[in-house]
């Protein structure tokens, strides 16, 4: 009979400890799956906010609100991503490309302009846009790529400085002088 009650705890033990691992297993799996929902979530509503750029006229309405929603999800997005070096500033980057871009849409727009002037002054913007989403579903797709972020936040900023200096507007400022970090 001690075997039996032996033999059957050393039975209910294993099962347990199956059980347990399995339960375990289970656990982390929905864990990472979650993390990767939450993820995929930021990543979508970055490219939500690029794509209600394709398209859009700044001539038409402010475009304050869009590029201030497409700055609200690189937030997030950058936030959620470790070990991302670059892409905050690359998000950056092109975020001031996009407003320089608006810019010179609202600046070459005339009253009465014919529909095939108002798309070829749009298409700098589309352009654009485009670029930047199919950029973004590249590095989702590829993962952390830090040469190529570095390259793409250079060609962001010479861009801005090229479209700057062909309209003689001012730069943007790259800081904030009233912002200082923690110490």
């Amino acid at each position: 009979m001690d075997v039996l009650a032996l033999v059957i705890s050393a039975l209910s033990l294993l099962i347990a400890g199956v059980g347990t691992y399995q339960a375990n297993k289970r656990a982390n799996e929905a864990l990472a799956e979650s993390r990767k929902a939450a993820e995929d979530a930021r990543w979508f509503a970055v490219q939500e906010a690029v794509q209600r750029l394709i398209g859009f006229d700044p001539a038409a309405e402010p475009v304050g609100e869009r590029l201030a929603n497409l700055r609200i999800t690189s937030i997030a997005l950058v936030d959620q991503l470790d070990g991302w070096d670059g892409i905050d500033s690359w998000l950056e980057a092109e975020r001031t490309l996009g407003a320089t871009i608006g810019r010179q849409v609202m600046e070459a727009a005339k009253p009465g302009d014919t529909v095939e002037r108002r798309v070829a002054n749009l298409d700098p913007l589309m352009s654009w846009a485009h670029a930047l989403s199919s950029n973004l579903r590249h590095l989702r797709s590829v993962g952390h790529d830090a040469a190529a972020l570095a390259k793409l936040q250079v060609n962001a900023e010479e861009l801005v400085r090229e479209i700057h200096a062909r309209h003689g507007w001012d730069l943007p400022p790259r800081t904030n002088l009233r912002i200082q970090p923690l110490d």
